[in-house]
């Protein structure tokens, strides 16, 4: 059978059809409806953490969170060593800082050997693209290392760190894995298209490894978060603080959500699925009429 009549067959087995030896598509029995997944619930009190890009913006509101919610220890981590002081200065007694470009696996590897205690990781560090705009684009950059770039920080990278701490995970007992993506994951922002493929990426990644630890203790969570108030905000946009933001998902983390639509997002959720070409046309009408400003400041 060639290689593309695999891929079809496969669809067509997800679809509910098997082929035929003739290579027709036949229609399948009508199958009982599939058990309901366990429920896994993962409440931060106790909890070890591990969340990456922690110094700043969604990815501190999340250490506040979890220490505010009983979390027994945060291991906060950043590229820059220089700037966790001030994490570590929320409660030296169950902050760690840890030295951690995602990227680099010499850095993976010693984070998965320091911590080894750990039974929650926050993949939370992402690279949005460069800062020219024209280099976040797929035609108008001079190439596409950027947008490898991108791939490897938003995709690539949380997937080898989960791969290095669910074993650890589950040598201690079962926790959560919870990747944060965007509602960018969902279509396409024409200023950041390399991010959004990285986050759609992101999100079939998370799906992947939730499959696979379907029948272990550890909860798999998708977060597809809307506006937060960051740096990186839009010039004039409005939404949620990180603190809200990391309440809002960790609420939903306790109560067992794999696929966590948060500050704002579930609204854009159903307004893309409502009409998603119509919602395309639109966002492809702004990018030329009124393109994003990213605040700096």
């Amino acid at each position: 059978m060639e290689r593309r009549e695999v891929i079809t067959g496969i669809g067509l087995a997800m679809a509910g059809a098997t082929m035929t030896p003739g290579g027709q598509a036949r229609a399948a029995d009508a199958s009982p409806a599939s058990p309901a997944a366990p429920l896994k619930r993962a409440p931060a009190e106790g909890c070890v953490a591990l969340v990456t890009g922690s110094n700043q913006g969604i990815g501190k509101g999340f250490v506040e969170v979890l220490l505010a919610r009983g979390a027994k220890r945060v291991y906060a981590t950043a590229r820059r060593p220089e700037t966790l002081p001030e994490l570590l200065a929320l409660d030296p007694k169950r902050v760690v800082p840890l030295e951690l470009d995602v990227t680099n696996d010499t850095h993976r590897r010693a984070a998965a050997a320091r911590a080894q205690d750990v039974t929650w990781i926050i993949n939370n560090a992402a690279y949005p693209g460069n800062p020219v705009p024209a280099e976040r684009r797929f035609l108008s950059s001079g190439n596409l290392d950027d947008a490898h770039k991108v791939m490897d920080t938003n995709c690539w990278s949380p997937a080898e760190l989960a791969r290095l701490f669910v074993p650890i995970i589950l040598k201690n007992g079962g926790g959560a894995v919870v990747n944060i993506l965007s509602i960018g994951a969902l279509f396409t922002v024409p200023e950041y298209p390399t991010y959004s493929a990285s986050k759609a990426a992101g999100a079939r990644m998370t799906a992947g490894f939730r499959s696979e630890l379907d029948r272990e203790p550890i909860l798999v969570a998708a977060v597809y978060t809307g506006g937060v108030m960051t740096r990186a905000a839009p010039v004039g946009s409005h939404g949620v603080t990180p603190i809200e933001h990391a309440n809002e998902v960790l609420d939903a983390l306790a109560a067992g959500e794999t696929d966590i639509y948060a500050a704002g997002a579930a609204a854009m959720r159903d307004r893309i699925l409502a009409d998603p070409k119509g919602f395309e046309r639109a966002n492809i009408e702004r990018f030329y009429t009124h393109p994003i400003a990213i605040s700096t400041g």
